[in-house]
């Protein structure tokens, strides 16, 4: 299930990008939901991820931010569940690796595969 990405993270605005998108994927679409951005392809998978205030974020989790400047790999994985879907964040700086959740509550079906 892991997915080859290219990842990002700029220190200065405290951003997170990863993307498994193929060069034959075409973006057909983008939803902001809180400190996330999510760009969708023609099969309504996730290609891009965007987390806005990372460290803020891992912070909130009780995990050290540091690991963003580190980072020697990344991948997003995300998977639905009861009212919503969860993505994780699997991010690896050398041996250590922090899988990171965040839900996506919704009352309505939104796909994410």
């Amino acid at each position: 299930m892991s997915k080859k990405c290219t990842f990002l993270y700029d220190d200065f605005s405290d951003r997170l990008m990863i993307s498994n998108k193929k060069d034959s994927d075409k973006i057909i679409g983008s939803v902001a939901i809180l400190n996330l951005i999510i760009d969708f392809n023609s099969e309504h998978k996730i290609v891009n991820i965007e987390l806005k205030k990372a460290s803020d974020y891992l912070k909130s989790l009780k995990i050290n931010p540091a690991i963003l400047n580190k980072l020697t790999s990344a991948e997003i994985v995300s998977k639905q569940c009861r009212d919503g879907y969860i993505i994780y964040f699997i991010l690896q700086a050398g041996e250590i690796i922090e899988k990171i959740p965040y839900n996506i509550y919704s009352q309505k079906q939104i796909l994410l595969n």
